[in-house]
């Protein structure tokens, strides 16, 4: 009978045992994977990268989807300077998990790494070509040194005369300096070599503006936003141009889009005031005039209320 009761009271352990296998495979394979990223990161700190490698590869044969090990092996291979694979394994990574702070951070180094060693390799190549002068120009500008950028532009469109590329730089850097007479001849001398584009036409309307010959500004701003039509320095830059020439009724449409493309505009809502105010629709300009008020309040203190954000009413048109 003892021999008999065996399987009996066996049962329910083996049965418990079958239920439990899903789970001790689990946790056995998170041990494992918690021992493995430990090995890696501690071969990653102490300079071993050859290890670090080797580690998480073999770790990811197995499990391809862990995406903290796969930036683990991204940052290793970025370390021995590996770049297009650190490359793609830091993509396979985002794939996997787009919001990954990490993988982010260091695919950011080694897009900067290979686009660094893409420059050397021109530089190398053409140290006097109009691409290496752009980037030089490009360089200045962030170095904030525009007498720079424009020596260097100048030798980039004197290298290739057809350029629109480098013939819209110089004119936006012109504008930039408020040298709006300049600008214009190199946007006109863009617009002449290439098909017209939203830069070009915006900066022409801008550069109009400002000299206050609004007839030719406002024939580039229409242009301009038939080529953007979701511009909203576009829309409220036409808007101010007709406001300013005094075709209050045209500028009225214009700053309502530029206001649904950005609610918390400012300048749009005191124009728009203003236009109503000029074509006696006062319950419409008091509401506009309410909202730019509630905006006033919410804004940087010191900042005067109800007022455009510089002293001529004029926008201060994007570079």
């Amino acid at each position: 009978m003892a021999t008999n009761l065996l399987p009996h009271r066996a049962c329910p352990i083996l049965k418990a045992a079958v239920l439990l296998l899903p789970f001790l495979t689990s946790l056995a394979a998170a041990l494992s994977r918690e021992s493995v990223l430990g090995q890696c990161t501690r071969a990653l700190y102490r300079g071993d990268y050859l290890q670090a490698t080797q580690i998480a590869q073999g770790f990811l044969q197995k499990y391809p989807a862990d995406v903290g090990l796969r930036v683990l092996l991204g940052r290793a291979e970025l370390a021995q300077g590996q770049l297009q694979p650190a490359l793609v394994d830091l993509r396979k990574a985002l794939t996997l998990d787009p919001n990954n702070v990490d993988a982010l951070y260091y695919l950011s180094f080694t897009a900067r790494a290979l686009s660094q060693a893409e420059y050397q390799r021109l530089f190398a190549m053409q140290p006097d070509s109009p691409r290496v002068h752009q980037l030089l120009a490009e360089a200045a500008l962030e170095s904030q040194d525009p007498a720079q950028a424009e020596a260097e532009f100048q030798k980039a469109l004197a290298g290739n005369p057809g350029s629109s590329e480098m013939a819209t730089e110089l004119a936006e850097l012109k504008r930039s300096q408020s040298k709006f007479d300049e600008a214009i001849d190199y946007y006109t001398q863009a617009e002449k070599t290439a098909p017209l584009n939203y830069t070009v036409a915006y900066g022409l309307g801008a550069c109009y503006t400002y000299k206050q010959d609004y007839p030719r500004a406002i024939d580039w701003l229409h242009k301009a936003v038939a080529l953007a039509p979701d511009s909203t320095a576009g829309h409220f830059a036409l808007g101010n141009a007709l406001f300013q020439s005094g075709r209050f009724e045209a500028a009225i449409p214009e700053l309502n889009r530029a206001l649904q493309l950005e609610p918390r505009m400012r300048q749009a809502y005191f124009l728009l005031g203003r236009a109503y105010t000029r074509l006696g629709r006062k319950d419409e300009a008091n509401a506009a005039f309410q909202k730019l008020d509630e905006l006033d309040r919410s804004a940087v203190p010191g900042q005067a209320r109800g007022q455009p954000d510089n002293a001529s009413g004029k926008p201060e048109m994007s570079r």
